[in-house]
């Protein structure tokens, strides 16, 4: 078996495993990303969740969008956009408040203004409350979350990307 083909059975049976019940939810939020080797970034982004078997899993995909990211030490800036694709664990899917823990693998586009850096996989690893206010649709929520990611470039060098990211944002569940 190949180390692609490892890969992708499990996300396959996940993929499979969706339930065909209306609970899309789509989202927009604002993130604070204070990385390790870079100075704190604002950035944003859109995701959507399907629930797998249960409302209390949810296949959890987003995107963000980070623009210039010091790196005091290169002299360089980064623009980044990470591709998450993880799980949630809601622990109280049907009350108004609802904590949530979640966690999955990160792929971070980079592009620097002079030094070439690669794109990498990372993870993360996080938790958040979601609050419906009674609005049908809408929910509101914030979370935390912790990035695991180096990003190497030319010549030996890295970024750590690594911190605690902050996101808020509004969802809409279908």
């Amino acid at each position: 078996m190949t180390r692609y083909a490892r890969f992708l059975s499990p996300l396959l049976f996940l993929l499979l495993t969706v339930s065909t019940a209306n609970a899309l939810d789509l989202y927009t939020f604002a993130s604070y990303w204070n990385q390790k080797d870079g100075d704190g970034i604002w950035g944003a982004g859109l995701g959507a969740s399907l629930p797998l078997l249960t409302d209390r899993f949810r296949l959890d995909g987003r995107v963000y969008g980070f623009e210039e990211s010091e790196i005091d030490r290169y002299a360089d800036r980064l623009d980044i956009t990470a591709f998450d694709l993880g799980l949630q664990v809601h622990i109280l899917p049907n009350s108004t408040f609802n904590p949530y823990l979640l966690g999955g693998l990160s792929y971070l586009s980079v592009d620097a203004e002079r030094l070439d850096f690669d794109s990498t996989l990372g993870g993360y690893l996080g938790g958040g409350l979601e609050w419906t206010p009674g609005i049908p649709l809408v929910r509101l929520f914030a979370e935390g979350l912790y990035r695991f990611s180096e990003i190497d470039g030319d010549s030996g060098k890295e970024f750590d990307a690594s911190g605690l990211t902050g996101n808020i944002g509004l969802r809409l569940h279908f």
